[in-house]
């Protein structure tokens, strides 16, 4: 992300601190790309270089076996490291030209390159591997890694939903869990799992840390923590001294946001679903299993032909839970360009304050604790031109963009006109014709392409009956 200076410039200091910090960056992200090329140019000339004839024949060594080890032992990398840098390297300039250029201009850095070839290695089509590396050119010279990453992920999925489901299987067939020893007696846990139980998970230990009281002097990470072990240990709920914490029936049951298209949820699409802060896509058919199941609460959501949700206002100061919950689905996380905190655990921040400003869509937005003291307390400005679009000023001048991302919209069949008139002089057996045109036309569009059984499978079947 490049800001914009101010006019003033060049008589201030800290301006030129920034525009200095940015200045070292790209040179430092070129001269990683030209380390990167470097590192690929010797291990060509290594590879090109004769053996020994002997030890060829035998099979005990390749020509360039042995390269990335020297290069190891004069950087002091691992050599796992090195291969690693040359083969993305390689990856990038043969299959993604737009990252390249991004990354040999000092754009971009490796790391970033990195995470849109990975992106890149999950999709099964050359064309859809074009488009992402175009469509990620502006992105990732935008973004930080973590949306970059997210904004990937969506990416991957609506370029080929046909495949999101294949995917998925394939990633849930990954799933683990595994931990390791830290320093000072303690450790850490790692879990690989559906997207939307690690949300259920984290909601879940959210609430019953809350529901210990003021009274109970742990932080929140520490309640968190508590009781997540004690869960699992079968120990109980980890109350504060003296106290035995919630009871299970007090806790409410996880409320997970999942956007998802109507068309997808009805089976006539397969448009992946995402999760409301942006930071995870669900396949179509795992998120009509989400939905069939008890308990689940449906609200609709208006959006126009791109994803954009439509405005929302109303009186008061604060906005009420639905005002708010809409607020939060179409920003999906702090307003600051490069904080990816979900919108859910952030203020409902007036852009024009009230009461000059209204309580409306358009004039709301999600800002985390620490961005939203940085425009109450430390001159940073913040204006919003369009509902989703939040222009940022800092202390220095610079200016910096965040816009909203788009909702997931799905497509309806395209229907199909064929004329039921026979050809005049052909003779036509009314009976012959048996499901009739319309009857079948009826049925293709209700049901599903792929995945569970649609959600109105039961009113399908009834109106196909009814005619």
């Amino acid at each position: 992300m490049t800001p914009t200076s101010p006019p003033d410039a060049p008589d201030r200091r800290d301006v030129a601190l920034i525009d200095r910090m940015v200045e070292l960056a790209a040179t430092q992200a070129r001269l990683e790309a030209e380390l990167a090329a470097t590192i690929c140019e010797f291990i060509d000339l290594r590879r090109a270089e004769p053996v020994d004839d002997v030890a060829a024949d035998k099979g005990k060594v390749v020509p360039g076996e042995f390269a990335a080890d020297e290069i190891a032992a004069a950087l002091t990398w691992s050599t796992s490291r090195v291969t690693t840098t040359a083969s993305r390297f390689r990856r990038i300039r043969v299959d993604l030209p737009h990252t390249a250029a991004l990354w040999q201009s000092g754009r971009i850095d490796g790391f970033k390159a990195g995470k849109v070839a990975e992106a890149a290695n999950r999709l099964t089509w050359p064309e859809s591997v074009a488009t992402l590396d175009a469509a990620a050119a502006d992105r990732a010279s935008s973004q930080t890694t973590t949306q970059l990453q997210q904004w990937l992920n969506r990416q991957v999925a609506r370029f080929e939903p046909d495949q999101a489901e294949r995917r998925h299987r394939r990633a849930h067939a990954d799933r683990r869990v595994s931990t390791r020893s830290e320093p000072d007696g303690m450790g850490s846990l790692w879990a690989m799992a559906g997207a939307a139980d690690l949300a259920a998970i984290d909601y879940r230990l959210t609430d019953l840390a809350r529901k210990l009281g003021s009274d109970d002097p742990r932080s929140m990470d520490q309640r968190r923590t508590d009781l997540f072990v004690d869960l699992l240990t079968g120990r109980g709920y980890a109350g504060s001294a003296g106290s035995t914490g919630p009871s299970a029936g007090s806790v409410r049951a996880p409320a997970v946001a999942v956007v998802v298209p109507v068309q997808s949820l009805f089976g006539v699409d397969d448009t992946p679903g995402e999760l409301a802060d942006r930071s995870a896509t669900i396949p179509a058919p795992l998120a009509r299993e989400i939905a069939a199941r008890p308990g689940t609460v449906f609200y609709r959501l208006l959006t126009d032909e791109r994803g954009e949700l439509l405005d929302v206002a109303q009186l008061g100061r604060f906005p009420s839970d639905l005002l708010g919950f809409a607020v939060n689905l179409r920003d999906g996380s702090c307003a600051w360009p490069t904080c990816s905190t979900g919108a859910s655990k952030c203020d409902h921040d007036h852009t024009q304050p009230a009461p000059d400003g209204p309580t409306a869509a358009r004039n709301l937005g999600p800002a985390c604790r620490r961005h939203h003291r940085a425009r109450t307390h430390a001159d940073f400005d913040l204006q919003q031109p369009e509902p989703g679009v939040f222009v940022w000023r800092t202390p220095t001048g610079h200016r910096y963009l965040a816009e909203s991302e788009l909702l997931p919209v799905g497509q309806w069949p395209r229907p199909v006109v064929v004329d039921p008139l026979p050809t005049i002089g052909d003779p036509v057996d009314a009976d012959a014709i048996d499901p009739p045109l319309w009857e079948s036309s009826v049925r293709d569009l209700l049901e599903p392409r792929a995945g569970p059984e649609p959600l109105l499978a039961r009113e399908a079947a009834a109106l196909a009956a009814a005619l």
